[in-house]
């Protein structure tokens, strides 16, 4: 893999707690009046939920067929913005939780469960009339198994500073830390743009997704892109029953990373609800023991099913 391919894919594992709550600040700041307790009157709570389920993953490792797997995926997460500081800056809190459940075959040398759960504390700001910034700090526990365990928590830090170049474009850069990664992931750069070329139209760089989009009204959206599913997970107790001189995989770190490409299609029932609905391919999984020097890589391209529900409140 090159360095800038594995750069932007590690650099997705830290984003997630962060992203729900990302534009809250920003539709906040565009609105007039507040509410009680001073915060902007656009700005809402969010609660969004998702799932995925990935068909069958055949996996190589070391040059050798290493089973496969299929995957269930789902999440919740609930972000708040608080009262705004002085000087336009806008704070927000967010929780998130996720879940992956594998199907694997007899010998897969994966374990059975990953989750993590995470608070991210956010903040938004204009730093000149062209200018902004986003930073979060976002501890967290990941674990691969039944259970949270002390040794998957670890702390998420992203700042990323953003600048528009006209009405229709603008672009950010930054970095991203976290610190349960032991590999390329652990502190990496991150670049976005956000780009308008006409009416209803939208090209956006990002994690966890990219891609173009196009609304011909306010309650549809068209969509094709990829995006991301990422984690760095501690690992406990090895998922095999090692043999002798076999390399062992437990007490350590597995960074689990998926790419899905696809179209998706979002319906807004009301300005407050979203319904999300994508399908499409899986071209790369990689479940990474860095640690250990063991990799699996998948073979072929499965296919995927999506769906995500984001309600503001």
């Amino acid at each position: 893999m090159s360095p800038l391919r594995s750069a932007l894919l590690c650099l997705a594992a830290a984003l997630p707690a962060a992203l729900p709550a990302l534009a809250q600040p920003i539709a906040g700041s565009t609105g007039s009046g507040s509410a009680p307790g001073g915060r902007p009157a656009a700005a809402r709570v969010g609660l969004t939920v998702d799932a995925a389920f990935t068909g069958r993953v055949d996996f190589i490792a070391a040059g050798a067929a290493a089973g496969d797997m299929r995957v269930t995926q789902t999440g919740a997460k609930l972000s708040s913005p608080l009262p705004p500081l002085g000087g336009g800056w806008f704070p927000l809190v967010s929780v998130r939780y996720r879940q992956h459940n594998l199907d694997t075959a007899a010998g897969t040398p994966l374990p059975q469960h990953f989750q993590a759960l995470s608070a991210g504390l956010g903040l938004f700001g204009n730093l000149n009339p062209d200018w902004s910034l986003f930073a979060s700090v976002s501890p967290g526990v990941a674990n691969a198994g039944s259970g949270f365990t002390s040794k998957g928590m670890s702390v998420g830090v992203i700042a990323v500073a953003s600048r528009k170049f006209g009405k229709n474009f603008s672009a950010g850069a930054g970095f991203v830390f976290d610190s349960l990664a032991r590999g390329s992931g652990r502190l990496m750069p991150v670049a976005t743009f956000d780009w308008s070329p006409g009416p209803g139209w939208k090209v956006g760089v990002g994690y966890p997704r990219l891609g173009v989009s196009w609304e011909p009204g306010q309650s549809l959206k068209a969509e094709f892109g990829a995006e991301g599913d990422f984690g760095s997970f501690y690992v406990t107790e090895d998922p095999r029953t090692p043999r002798p001189g076999q390399v062992r995989l437990d007490r350590t770190r597995l960074e689990y990373r998926a790419v899905r490409v696809g179209p998706a299609v979002t319906w807004k029932p009301d300005p407050l609800v979203s319904l999300r609905l994508g399908a499409g391919v899986v071209p790369m999984v990689r479940a990474d023991y860095e640690a250990r020097n063991y990799e699996l890589r998948s073979e072929k391209a499965p296919g995927f099913a999506s769906l995500e529900l984001d309600w503001r409140f």
